[in-house]
């Protein structure tokens, strides 16, 4: 059976959860709070339940990643998921990133802070709700001929920079094998860019242990 594990339990949780139930998924929602909506819709039943919330942040969901696996893995909490399971599996910090801006093309940086890149090919609009990424944006009407997370993956040839496939109008799932196989990249190394990226926006992190806190990290790149 399909696995998929939803990390967040949301408004956003809940309609990926039924997503994931529709196709006849087993389904698993981690969120901090007990009381989260996803819990007040579906329960908080044990592994048997048809979907099972656990409360739990994201020690709890890098746990369920390694022991079970799963196919799918929706990342609906406000952080930079990938990241964040990267720094509680490795003990890594956010470091400067700074040196990474110059390597993204400058009309696509919506903000910046500690870390961490937030980029968006819609970077002043209100995407349209439940939008299917058309190759021309509904709302700029820019022609997207490149998906973000390739021209991400072009700028930042060394970074790991994991696709956020669209499901469904609206929803989006990073494969579970390669967020397992990103774990298993950042546990051997000393510093590593993190990104995650639909076709329309994305979020980069760049990560180093303390004692290389002072290279440059675009020795990964």
């Amino acid at each position: 059976m399909t696995h998929s594990l939803v990390i967040g339990g949301g408004a956003y949780g809940v309609t990926c959860a039924r997503y994931a139930l529709g196709l006849d998924h087993r389904c698993v929602v981690v969120d901090l709070d007990p009381a989260c909506r996803a819990a007040e819709i579906f329960g908080t039943g044990g592994a048997g339940a048809e979907i099972e919330v656990i409360a739990g942040g994201i020690a709890e969901a890098l746990a369920l990643i390694l022991s079970s696996s799963p196919d799918h893995i929706f990342p609906t909490a406000p952080v930079h998921i990938c990241a964040a399971l990267v720094a509680e599996g490795t003990g890594m910090a956010a470091t400067d990133i700074a040196p990474l801006r110059a390597r993204i093309p400058p009309d696509l940086i919506v903000s910046s802070g500690t870390g961490s890149v937030v980029v968006s090919y819609n970077r002043d609009g209100q995407c349209l709700p439940s939008c299917v990424a058309p190759p021309v944006c509904p709302v700029t009407g820019i022609h997207r001929d490149v998906p973000l997370f390739r021209v991400l993956r072009e700028a930042l040839p060394g970074a790991a920079i994991l696709e956020s496939v669209q499901c469904a109008p609206g929803i989006g799932a990073l494969s579970g094998p390669e967020v397992i196989g990103l774990l298993e990249r950042a546990a051997h190394a000393e510093q590593i860019i993190v990104g995650t990226a639909c076709r329309c926006h994305g979020v980069v992190t760049a990560m180093g242990r303390k004692k290389d806190a002072d290279q440059s990290i675009l020795d990964t790149v």
